[in-house]
């Protein structure tokens, strides 16, 4: 670990120190058709960092202490100021300079890197970047350092909310959304996979846990026992047809998922209880306890006893796609607009900050999924645009 970092921060302060000369060397050649230094130079050091960056573990498993300590050392050579907040086991990361400017808000943390991949973590090919987090999100997390990098450089305010607990309880963006940097914020941009689109709705989230009871026996005897998975798929069955009352014209209606069962000791025993754990994703403007009491309201009616406990409750987003902060990034990206499907933490940040819009390098529908990519053109142009919405933004609150 110390030797990861002290070649992270040699390989930064190497950046800085050659940003002149190279500039320089490019310029002589430029007859030879290279690109411009510093451009060539930015976009070399961008491809480095989302390679170191991805190599590094960070799964629910990982110590985020490593990756944190890439993130600051960047941080703390471009003179931004550092906190820590949240969980002292998945801390989140305020980075400030100046104030009441943009935040670009991301996490860090990714699932497992899973099995069945053709390509190794950070390979590069074809101008994509292959690896566990590189569309959700650590594509869009360079392009906000490397914009940071370059906004500090011009005495632009800007801010960093990096979390580390994204995937599980979102408790960094909890932490987050209390400080005054977001609730002042002209902007915070959530920068999840939108494919460079503009994202102004999202659904939420309630999951649920399902227990039904039984009565043990001998599997050779079931008649003397009550199955519990059979009451379980009785209610599962059930469940596939709830559809819900509300539809939102872009994210559709509610969307379940069947994610675990448990049931049973042993293959020759009626199992006495039964559990599932269950996703449901519904869209605005439903809320979490009026979806909850309809489908629990739904599986009365098949007459099969059961409990119903809440795991997760995440209400879903519906931002104003005509306010004035949203309508600005559409005229700098030229974007068009989209909704996610899945929760972010912009649900957090939206109740702190209306001005909350989401936008990012990276494909949704590539999230969690093996060979997993984002492409180095995508992460370039979103450090663009993120440079050009916070000098506007600045600009903006001047006039």
């Amino acid at each position: 670990m110390e030797f990861h970092l002290d070649r992270v921060r040699k390989f930064h302060a190497r950046t800085v120190k050659e940003r002149g000369a190279f500039r320089g060397a490019a310029d002589r050649s430029a007859d030879a058709g290279r690109p411009p230094g510093r451009r060539f130079l930015m976009k070399r050091q961008m491809v480095d960092m989302l390679a170191e960056l991805i190599k590094i573990p960070s799964d629910p498993s990982a110590n985020k202490q490593e990756i944190l300590d890439y993130v600051q050392t960047f941080t703390d050579q471009i003179h931004m100021r550092n906190t820590l907040l949240g969980d002292p086991g998945t801390p989140a990361l305020l980075a400030e300079y100046g104030q009441a400017g943009i935040v670009l808000s991301g996490h860090l943390d990714t699932p497992p890197v899973g099995d069945y991949w053709s390509f190794s973590q950070s390979q590069l090919a074809s101008g994509r970047m292959y690896g566990r987090g590189a569309a959700d999100m650590k594509g869009t997390v360079i392009a906000m350092l490397q914009s940071a990098q370059d906004l500090v450089a011009r005495k632009i305010p800007v801010a960093l909310a990096l979390t580390t607990d994204e995937e599980t309880t979102m408790q960094g963006a909890q932490a987050l959304s209390k400080t005054l940097s977001i609730r002042r914020a002209k902007a915070v941009v959530v920068g999840e996979p939108t494919g460079l689109r503009i994202a102004a709705a999202e659904k939420g989230v309630l999951d649920l846990a399902i227990e039904t009871r039984g009565k043990a026996a001998h599997g050779a005897m079931p008649h003397l026992g009550e199955n519990a998975v059979s009451k379980l798929m009785r209610i599962l069955r059930a469940l596939e047809g709830f559809k819900g009352r509300i539809a939102h014209p872009e994210l559709g209606s509610v969307t379940i998922n069947i994610g675990t069962i448990h049931g049973g000791a042993r293959l020759n025993v009626v199992p006495n209880k039964a559990v599932a754990e269950v996703d449901i994703r519904f869209p605005p403007p439903y809320t979490p306890d009026q979806l909850y009491h309809e489908v629990e309201e739904h599986l009365r009616r098949i007459k099969t006893p059961f409990t119903l406990r809440r795991i997760v409750s995440m209400p879903s987003v519906q931002l104003d796609p005509n306010s004035e902060h949203i309508r600005l990034l559409k005229e700098i990206s030229l974007a068009e607009s989209t909704v996610l499907v899945h929760a972010s933490e912009a649900v957090h940040y939206s109740l702190a900050n209306p001005r909350v819009v989401i936008f990012g390098a990276g494909e949704e529908e590539l999230s969690h999924q093996a060979n997993e990519y984002v492409k180095i053109e995508s992460v370039a142009r979103a450090t663009e645009v993120f440079k050009k919405y916070a000098q506007r933004l600045v600009q903006s609150r001047a006039g």
